[in-house]
């Protein structure tokens, strides 16, 4: 079952919104704490090897880009996908001067072939469903196949109590459709959102993944509470 008039008025706000920004960013806290952070539970440059010029990231649903340029300052080689063929264009005159490899693709069918990737990163993107057909598990199982054996997969999940949530129209336990009232960004997504952390560990154990590290991210942004499970994962 699709939900067209929803994602509909999704896409309109999304694609008005990426439209809009014509300069490069600066990368995420998220990214920064990924790859540069000395975290006790998980530090990359001591779990990863050094040389990361032949190493393969794909970034699922890049957004305005503002991770990209930083990951090609690593020395990696790096692929971004996005769900709109203006933002792509967009995206691809923006970025231009550096080696990134911009294409559409979607978090449960990137285009990609199994075994593909030694890293698949993705803040903020791994919740949206194209429909109500998909669930977690069908995203979940897609990044497990497309990631090398030995590679890592980061990211973030949306929990349930975020602000993105205030208002949203319950399909399910964990699936929903957005209202956002805040920001009315994401108005009419449908969204997956988890409850604990051990959901989390849960659906991605359940899609072969292991050494799941799990942590919390909780901010109030002036009264917009963000909460997200910032999440590392490996495939064996």
């Amino acid at each position: 079952m699709t939900n067209s008039t929803h994602n509909d008025t999704y896409q309109d706000n999304y694609r008005k919104h990426y439209l809009k920004i014509t300069e490069n960013v600066y990368p995420s806290v998220f990214a920064l704490k990924f790859f540069l952070g000395n975290n006790p539970n998980f530090n990359f440059k001591k779990n990863i090897n050094h040389d990361l010029s032949e190493k393969k990231l794909l970034d699922i649903g890049f957004g305005d880009g503002r991770d990209l340029s930083f990951f090609c300052d690593l020395g990696l080689s790096v692929f971004g996908i996005e769900v709109d063929d203006d933002v792509i264009k967009h995206s691809k005159a923006k970025f231009k001067a550096i080696n990134v490899k911009i294409s559409k693709g979607f978090n449960d069918n990137t285009g990609f072939n199994n075994d593909t990737f030694d890293f698949i990163y993705s803040v903020a993107a791994l919740m949206y469903l194209r429909n109500e057909s998909l669930t977690i598990k069908n995203i979940l199982a897609h990044s497990y196949e497309i990631l090398k054996p030995g590679g890592y997969f980061m990211g973030t999940f949306t929990k349930y109590n975020s602000h993105v949530m205030k208002e949203a129209k319950k399909i399910d336990s964990n699936r929903f459709i957005l209202k956002d009232p805040f920001y009315k960004f994401r108005e009419g997504q449908i969204y997956h959102a988890h409850k604990t952390k051990d959901e989390v560990i849960s659906d991605l154990e359940n899609n072969g993944f292991r050494n799941v590290i799990v942590s919390e991210y909780d901010i109030d942004w002036f009264g917009a509470r963000e909460r997200s499970f910032m999440f590392i994962a490996k495939k064996i």
